[in-house]
């Protein structure tokens, strides 16, 4: 018998025949994992995938065997997931083996950890007959005595390395117990507190000078007889510690594990009644469940129109009738309330996946959801490949964001391949956003996806005014604040509301300009101008993270007369401390959220009020509901307009509408001020629009793209060459078009390019782009394979790399 397999590390990856011995025909599927060997060679053995059971056997002989089947002969990858894989592969162009193994997380492809234990004796009804045979006798007695070994051990001792079909079989008979292992180190001790169990009466008033360690008393009251970690209480180690000393405070030592958690938490919500438009939303959702058939929704809701609880509702339908499904989210860490939302519903039965998982966790996850023992896969994009059976339904919140395009190879979209997921699985899928991405709403119009519109907010909250303040004319109460919003701030704060402030830049300032010579201090690998960050008084390059110290003076002629260009978020919060020097200033951005946990502990300040004004990047864009914010404020909206880029006006527009919806999600009325330089531009225009700003934003972009053949006009396919070498990566890149226009009829596409990329070196590469414009069919999978060997094999003494984007959500 013979297989088409594929695996990473034989044959450059490209798949190949395998023999298969007669005893093993049985146990053969596509999607199983298996051992793999060369006839002739050293014995080294290698992972490998079936991809399909060869219907005749080829003349020439196979020089790969199959030695064992892993996971107990079950497929690693169901029938769906292995068209998906397939489908994948064809329309990225890449490697069927890459998208086999981005499907599979790498704690389940590897054998390294494999421990087989010998099991306790158990009364079962009716013990599994296992035959009798000599290999198993002999595994039998050496496991008995030896209780556990790996099974590279067990091979080593035994003299085999076809062992894994025996061992399952003798697990299924309940003699032994094939589980993987990770190393892990000993679990992290960590300090925690609790209030004294022999607290005094007067502790409170004793502590009436130290007002530090009063609230942290206080807080600690709140917990009960529950021990929690300062981050929890919110108070420094310093001020717990006096606490201890003084014997108001008791501290322990507690294990730290990695199980999931955002660092944020709220009270339950009371359970809410789904509104006329909801329930309509959801009765058409329900009904494409019971027909079993691909069906994808596009949910087109307002912010705060009720998205999460339809999403929800949806979702025990969908277990009551006895299916699966996947929620994927852009990314955990961002969205707290809702993950926090879907464990509150859904208990056990549902499995959050994140990358701060350990190994072990991350396999025990992935096999708790392969077994059916949770019936909810929640996570970000590559959670589209949870091994879920039956499923129901696919629900893809936020589809617009980028996040969702996966930036490595393979360079999938995992909104594009939820869809495709669902096809295979005749499943139904919801997209849902308050700004769908162009090719999205595109396809609801022309009615590929059924569109379903929310148009107002529950609850009876009303959407906020949005005024523009046009900074060239408008007095400023700071360098980057006008007089007008720190009006609105302040009369806010008086009222003992909540405020959020958007700058989506973080850092102290874009750059820096020397006065007395003109340098500005560059990147030395990637060409581009250092941002200034304050806290740790460096110039660090956001691309590839290089990082210098700065001593305040030009580093070429040591003047200190500097211009700092472009605030910051370190620089807007130096600016509100001093407008509003008794406010807790909350700022939210990759530097102050780096460490695990702090993005969540944030928000839950904000939350519970220990600070009412939160500033940050796009992160606090991002799936907030907090009732007491009724200011939004946004210091340079016009920011990422002038981004050489066709998206930047749609990602602007999605953004500031985004970040607007923050503001009025309860019976307080919102308001929102964007700061703008240029304030006759379209997507200005289109937001001050009352309603159905949305629609006639994509009308005017759209027409607009359609001219110029752009996405959803068209299909783009980007290609880079870089090398150390400029002269190198242009020469590749120059080759690369050529044969593409060889193959690219006129009517068919355009090929643009070859040109610098946007940012045209980084990391020390230079960067050339060569972008083809689809009007219809697409390009040829061997064709490309052709074209990137070539390309490969030519300028393989230059260092050149090739990769291929399709659908590109990044052109610089």
């Amino acid at each position: 018998m013979q297989v088409l397999t594929g695996a990473d590390k034989l044959f450059q990856g490209e798949p190949f025949v395998a023999t298969v011995s007669d005893s093993l025909k049985q146990d053969i599927l596509p999607g199983c994992m298996v051992l793999l060997s060369a006839k002739k060679g050293n014995g080294r053995v290698a992972i490998g995938y079936i991809l399909a059971l060869m219907p005749f056997e080829s003349e020439e002989v196979p020089t790969i065997e199959i030695l064992d089947v892993l996971h107990g002969g079950r497929p690693v990858l169901n029938p769906a997931l292995m068209q998906l894989t397939e489908w994948m592969a064809d329309y990225y162009l890449t490697r069927r083996i890459d998208t086999l193994m981005a499907a599979l997380p790498a704690a389940v492809r590897t054998t390294v950890h494999d421990v087989v234990e010998i099991k306790h004796f158990t009364l079962n009804a009716e013990a599994p007959k296992v035959i009798n045979t000599a290999l198993r006798r002999a595994i039998m007695q050496l496991m008995i005595r030896e209780k556990r070994l790996t099974v590279h051990q067990l091979q080593q001792r035994i003299g085999r390395k076809q062992l894994y079909r025996t061992l399952s079989e003798l697990e299924r008979g309940g003699h032994l117990q094939l589980t993987k292992r990770f190393s892990s180190t000993k679990a992290k001790q960590k300090s925690c507190y609790r209030l004294s169990l022999s607290l005094p009466e007067n502790a409170e008033e004793s502590l009436k000078n130290s007002p530090k360690q009063l609230e942290a008393i206080k807080i600690l009251a709140s917990f009960g007889n529950t021990f929690a970690f300062a981050e929890t209480i919110g108070s420094s180690r310093e001020t717990l510690n006096a606490l201890v000393k003084k014997g108001f405070v008791e501290k322990s030592q507690m294990a730290v594990t990695s199980h999931f958690t955002t660092g944020f938490s709220e009270t339950p919500q009371s359970t809410k009644t789904p509104t006329a438009s909801q329930q309509k939303a959801l009765e058409q959702l329900t009904h494409a469940v019971t027909q079993e058939e691909y069906k994808t929704f596009l949910l087109h809701g307002v912010t705060g129109s009720g998205k999460t609880l339809i999403y929800i509702e949806l979702l025990k339908k969908v277990l009551a009738a006895g299916k699966t499904a996947i929620v994927l989210v852009p990314e955990i860490a961002l969205t707290p309330q809702t993950a926090g939302r879907f464990r509150e519903h859904f208990h056990d039965d549902i499995t959050i996946l994140h990358s701060a998982m350990s190994n072990q966790e991350k396999y025990d996850a992935w096999h708790s959801l392969r077994l059916g023992k949770t019936k909810i896969a929640l996570g970000a994009r590559s959670t589209i490949f949870a091994p879920l059976e039956n499923l129901g339904a696919i629900i893809v919140d936020e589809e617009h964001d980028s996040a969702y395009k996966q930036d490595r190879n393979p360079r999938y979209h995992a909104r594009d391949t939820a869809i495709m997921r669902a096809m295979f699985s005749k499943a139904i899928c919801v997209l849902g956003s308050a700004t769908p991405s162009f090719e999205s709403y595109n396809n609801a119009v022309k009615g590929k996806y059924t569109l379903i519109n929310l148009p107002e907010r529950v609850d009876g909250a009303t959407m906020p005014a949005i005024t523009l303040v046009w900074m060239k004319g408008s007095p400023k109460a700071s360098a980057s604040i006008s007089e007008l919003l720190y009006s609105q701030i302040a009369l806010r704060l008086e009222k003992n509301e909540q405020v959020i402030l958007l700058q989506n830049r973080r850092g102290f300032a874009g750059s820096i300009f020397c006065l007395a010579c003109g340098h500005i201090p560059l990147c030395p690998f990637c060409n581009i101008p250092l941002v200034y960050h304050a806290t740790p008084k460096q110039l660090r390059c956001h691309y590839c993270g290089h990082a210098i110290h700065f001593t305040e003076s030009c580093m070429k002629c040591s003047s200190s007369n500097l211009f700092y260009k472009s605030s910051g978020t370190e620089r807007i919060e130096e600016e509100l401390q001093t407008l509003f020097p008794e406010e807790k200033i909350l700022r939210m951005d990759v530097d102050t959220t780096s460490a695990k946990g702090s993005h969540g502990r944030i928000l839950k300040e904000f939350h519970d009020r220990k600070a009412r004004i939160l500033l940050g990047t796009q992160m606090v864009a991002k799936g907030l509901d907090f009732p007491a914010v009724t200011l939004v404020g946004v210091l340079m909206a016009d920011i990422g307009l002038n981004i050489p880029d066709f998206r930047a006006s749609e990602r602007t527009f999605s953004l500031l509408t985004q970040v607007a919806g923050r503001a009025g999600r309860s019976s307080l009325p919102g308001e929102v001020y964007f700061q703008v330089y240029n304030m006759e531009n379209d997507v200005f225009t289109a937001l001050l629009q009352k309603e159905r700003s949305y629609e006639k934003f994509f009308l005017q972009e759209s027409a607009l793209r359609k001219e110029l053949h752009y996405p959803p006009a068209s299909r783009l396919i980007k290609f880079e060459c870089s090398a150390e070498e400029e002269n190198q990566a242009e020469a590749a890149a120059l080759y690369c078009k050529k044969s593409l226009e060889l193959q690219l009829p006129a009517e068919k596409g355009r090929v643009l390019g070859p040109a610098p990329a946007g940012i045209a070196k980084i990391r020390g590469r230079y960067r050339y782009h060569i972008l083809v414009k689809l009007f219809d069919g697409k390009l040829s999978p061997p064709f490309i394979k052709q074209m990137s060997d070539d390309i490969i094999a030519r300028f393989r003494s230059s260092g050149v790399l090739f990769s291929i984007d399709v659908d590109p959500q990044n052109l610089m």
